[in-house]
């Protein structure tokens, strides 16, 4: 009787999903449910297997690994037209994420490094059942397990305090997590490999010594540049340098500040145009990326925030950055800094 209950069930529920597919194509809106579980039902031979799916819901399921260089995968319904995903890499240092739909269609797929859980982005998507695939670095990371999330939460705290630069090297391929204002930085990072394809780099080399994806820039293709900032969220000065890569020639109106309080407590300028600490690359000047070095010792412990500025327009007048990071080592090219640091009030 329990056998051909279970059967009984299956069956059922098979025609449910049956006929919603007929009369709705993937949109699942009516159905309501927390977990269903779909097994084989037959009597196994010695060398046969009993095969299981399961499917949750996707509103606040979590994949979790605990293993370095692990595929892990699973699938869940989403019976809202929009969800938040949340992300960490934990002790694998890097999270290679992907969403697909049953529709076939691929809506993230993506690898990132935040070590710890951070929201990622919000999805805008048809009610369907999804396969998450979630695949772990190979180590280095220190924040426990990496995970991949879901929830109706489709904005990131306003208020969130991270414990590193949050999308720091712009791995989303969005400013997510930074505020921009005005014009100049556009309204996306630029990709380098799409970048040099087109052309789109001041002179006749392309963007090099760059070893992320994403950048921020105020070049973007054409003979003038727009003035504008970027801020990052708050974060907490944990190590007492914030190492990153830069593009910028010796100009009062473009620099880096770290603030605290929302005012400038330093100030640095960069000249990546300067040659004398490296005429092997006195051809690429333009678009070479020089690493720099903040010193944050005056701040630690403290709640800051970075501000790239940039108040000047002009083809030559640019400025280009990413992958920030704290280090507890400063990674600073000789001669890129182009005056003192300047301190304020703390």
């Amino acid at each position: 009787m329990v056998k051909k209950s279970v059967i009984g069930f299956v069956i059922i529920l098979v025609i449910m999903i049956a006929i919603a597919y007929v009369e709705t194509g993937f949109n699942v809106k009516h159905i309501s449910l927390t977990t269903v579980t779909t097994t084989q039902n037959y009597t196994p031979t010695a060398n046969s297997t009993i095969t299981t799916t399961i499917i949750y819901n996707c509103t606040g399921y979590q994949l979790n690994s605990t293993a370095f260089n692990k595929t892990s995968t699973a699938k869940c319904i989403l019976t809202a037209n929009y969800t938040g995903i949340w992300v960490a890499a934990g002790n694998s240092s890097s999270v290679h994420i992907k969403v697909v739909g049953a529709n076939n269609q691929t809506y993230v797929n993506q690898t990132l490094t935040y070590d710890c859980v951070t929201f990622f982005k919000n999805l805008t998507v048809p009610p369907q059942i999804y396969t998450l695939s979630m695949t772990t670095g190979l180590g280095g990371g220190a924040c426990g397990s990496a995970l991949l999330k879901l929830n109706m939460t489709t904005i990131p705290p306003p208020k969130t305090i991270y414990t590193m630069v949050y999308n720091g090297n712009f791995s989303s391929g969005e400013f997510t997590g930074w505020n921009v204002t005005g014009a100049g930085f556009g309204t996306a990072p630029l990709n380098i490999t799409h970048a040099n394809k087109s052309r789109c780099y001041v002179g006749k080399y392309p963007w090099s010594n760059y070893n992320a994806t994403f950048f921020a820039s105020t070049y973007h293709c054409g003979l003038q540049n727009s003035p504008g900032n970027l801020t990052s969220s708050p974060f907490i000065a944990n190590k007492p340098f914030l190492n990153f890569k830069i593009i910028s020639p010796q100009n009062a109106n473009l620099y880096v500040e770290i603030l605290y309080n929302g005012s400038p407590s330093i100030i640095a300028h960069y000249n990546t145009y300067n040659l004398s600490f490296s005429s092997g690359f006195h051809n690429t000047t333009e678009s070479a990326f020089r690493n720099a070095t903040i010193p944050l010792t005056t701040v630690i412990g403290k709640v800051v925030q970075i501000r790239v500025v940039a108040k000047v327009t002009g083809q030559q007048n640019y400025i280009s950055i990413g992958q920030f990071y704290m280090s507890s080592s400063p990674n600073q090219d000789p001669g890129v800094l182009s005056g003192p640091y300047i301190y304020g009030s703390t």
